[in-house]
């Protein structure tokens, strides 16, 4: 310690990246969920979004009241009664505007209300080429670190629960 200042503690990578998406996730108007994501590649955010209406929309919450409130649409459900676009699709959606490759990169998604993302996201995610990403689970109240492979396997099943379900 030098001049009696007190030790920093330096957070980790992993908690920096998450602490950076949650700090993006305060862009987003949306009134029932904020979240915000940052793409990682070689050691650099090379793309960051956050959830919210399309580039010179109304944004829903604010400028008009959110459909999903009106229709009384739970959350996780309804999602072509949302007017905005996930954090995670805008992230990959904002490193195409500029060309950058999402292949092989790492996602870090940091909401109000945090968890693994979205059927329709992990979709979009695993199409990217992002290979893994990390989350923060409010359940356990810990960083969750998933292969992006690995949502596949859970695609298949949600498939084949549907299926069984006709």
């Amino acid at each position: 310690m030098l001049n009696g200042e007190s030790k920093m503690t330096r957070l980790d990578k992993i908690e920096y990246y998450l602490e950076i998406a949650k700090t993006v996730s305060l862009r987003s108007v949306c009134g029932r969920r904020k979240f915000g994501a940052i793409l990682i590649k070689n050691d650099s955010i090379i793309s960051t979004g956050y959830n919210g209406s399309i580039r010179g929309g109304l944004n829903c919450g604010t400028d008009v009241k959110c459909l999903k409130d009106i229709h009384n649409i739970p959350t996780m459900e309804g999602h072509d009664l949302c007017a905005a676009i996930h954090a995670e699709e805008n992230t990959i959606i904002n490193a195409a505007r500029t060309g950058i490759s999402t292949l092989d990169a790492t996602l870090f998604l940091s909401g109000d209300r945090s968890e693994r993302p979205c059927s329709r996201c992990r979709k979009m995610i695993i199409q990217a080429g992002i290979k893994d990403c990390y989350f923060f689970d409010a359940k356990t109240n810990s960083v969750v670190h998933e292969q992006v492979s690995e949502w596949i396997n859970l695609e298949n099943k949600w498939m084949r629960e549907l299926e069984r379900k006709d």
